[in-house]
C-alpha cells in the first residue's frame, strides 16, 4: 500500500527535529528531503529469521512528509503557506505536532506551552482551506443541479453537508459520509476527511512521567496530555507522545546504545515506535508476515482485508491466479518452533477468497499465473 503521513506544527513545535529522527535511518532521494520512507519496527520479523533462516529481512514502511511550518492566513494563500496546504493533498493522513514544552527565557521569562490554543489555530486553517475548496466546487456544482442532473445533485447534498460542518467550526469528518458520499468528493482532498495523529512532544525529562502514570509528573506535564486526549476524541485522533529532542539523540546511537540509554529512563520503546502504531491505528492498517529463505517480509494491508487483496499486496499476478493461502497465526508458529511442526500440530490451515486477514497472519499463497 502507498501510505503517506504529513507531518505539520506551527513553527518551532519540533516538528523537523521528529521527521529528522524519523528519517534517520530511512530511505530518501538523498541530501536533505522532505519526504522518506520510514520500516515500521517489527520484533517479529527476527523471530521469524531465526527459525528460516532467510537471505534479508525486509520490514514495511510508512512514507512520512515534512510540511514547512504552517502560518496563518496560510488558507487564504497569505503567503507561503498555500503552498503547504497544497502539499497536503496527496498524503494519507496528518500528524499534528503539538509543543508541550516551555520555550527557554530569552529575556521575558520562558514561554509556556499551549498546545490546545495551537491545535485550534492549525484546524482552524485546514478547515478554512477545505471550506474554499467546497465552495468552489459548489458554484460549479449548482449549475448543473439546477439542469436536473442526478449525479450532481448528489453531489450538491454532499458538498451542503459538508459546507454545514465547516461553517461551524468543525472537521469535515464530522459529516460522517459514507464511503460512497466519500469517494464522490475523494477529488478535493479536503485535509479535513483526513485521519489525524495529535503528536504531542514533551521535554526529554518530563517523558518517563508522560508514559507512566506511576512516577511523579515534576513538570507538570499530565495536565497537558489529559487535554490533548480529550481533543483527540472529539476530533476522531489518535495521540502519540515523543520527545523529538531525545529521539534525534537516540538517533545518532547505534541499537544497542538507544536500548541502554532507554532502560536508563526507565523506557522500554521508543517514542517513534509510538507514534508509528498510531498512525497504524488511525490508518486502519494491520501487517502481515511472510516467510521463506529467500526473505522474512512484513506487508501492509487495511483491516478488513481479505486473502486476495492481501496477495495483491504482494504482487498483481498472486492476486489475479489466487487459489488459496497457507495461514498460521504467529502466536502458533512460535509455540510450535518452526513452520513444519505448526503443520504437524494443525496451526496451519487452507483459506480460501473469502478469508479475512488478521494482523500477524504468516502466509503462503498459492496461485495459478
Amino acid at each position: 500500500m502507498n501510505l503517506s503521513v504529513g507531518i505539520i506544527g506551527l513553527p518551532g513545535v519540533g516538528k523537523t527535529a521528529l521527521f529528522n529522527a524519523l528519517t534517520h535511518r530511512a530511505s530518501s532521494g538523498g541530501g536533505r528531503s522532505t519526504s522518506a520512507t520510514v520500516p515500521v519496527p517489527d520484533e517479529r520479523l527476527q523471530v521469524l529469521a531465526d527459525m528460516v533462516h532467510p537471505k534479508r529481512i525486509v520490514p514495511t514502511g510508512v512514507q512520512f512528509v515534512d510540511v514547512a511550518g504552517l502560518v496563518k492566513g496560510a488558507s487564504q494563500e497569505g503567503g507561503l503557506g498555500g503552498q503547504f496546504l497544497s502539499q497536503l493533498q496527496s498524503v494519507t493522513a496528518l500528524a499534528i505536532v503539538l509543543r508541550c514544552f516551555p520555550l527557554p527565557d530569552i529575556g521575558f521569562g520562558p514561554e509556556p506551552a499551549h498546545p490546545l490554543a495551537d491545535l485550534e489555530s492549525i484546524l482552524l486553517e485546514l478547515q478554512l482551506s477545505d471550506l474554499a475548496r467546497v465552495e468552489k466546487r459548489s458554484e460549479r456544482t449548482a449549475k448543473a443541479a439546477r439542469s436536473r442532473d442526478a449525479q450532481a445533485q448528489r453531489e450538491e447534498q454532499i458538498l451542503n453537508r459538508l459546507r454545514a460542518v465547516l461553517d461551524a467550526g468543525h472537521n469535515a469528518r464530522t459529516a460522517e459520509l459514507s464511503e460512497a458520499d466519500a469517494l464522490a468528493v475523494k477529488d478535493l482532498g479536503l485535509l479535513t476527511l483526513k485521519p489525524m495523529i495529535f503528536v504531542a512532544n514533551v521535554a526529554e525529562s518530563d517523558l518517563p512521567a508522560a508514559t507512566n502514570p506511576d512516577l511523579p509528573d515534576e513538570g507538570g506535564v499530565r495536565p497537558l496530555l489529559a487535554e490533548i486526549e480529550e481533543a483527540a476524541r472529539a476530533n476522531d485522533a489518535e495521540v502519540a507522545v515523543v520527545s523529538a529532542q531525545l529521539e534525534a539523540e537516540l538517533a545518532e546511537l547505534d541499537e544497542a546504545e538507544a536500548a541502554e540509554y532507554l532502560s536508563s529512563l526507565g523506557l522500554s520503546a521508543t517514542g517513534l515506535s509510538r507514534f508509528i502504531a498510531a498512525a497504524y491505528r488511525e490508518l486502519g492498517l494491520l501487517t502481515f508476515l511472510t516467510a521463506g529463505e529467500p526473505e522474512v517480509r512484513a506487508w501492509t494491508v487495511r483491516r478488513g482485508a481479505r486473502a486476495p487483496e492481501a496477495a495483491g499486496a504482494i504482487h498483481s499476478d498472486i492476486e489475479r491466479g489466487f487459489i488459496r493461502a497457507e495461514v498460521t497465526p504467529y502466536d502458533k508458529l512460535v509455540e510450535a518452533g518452526s513452520p513444519q511442526k505448526a503443520k504437524e500440530r494443525g496451526y496451519t490451515r487452507l483459506e480460501g477468497k473469502d478469508y479475512v486477514m488478521h494482523e500477524g497472519d504468516v502466509v503462503y499463497f498459492r496461485f495459478n499465473v
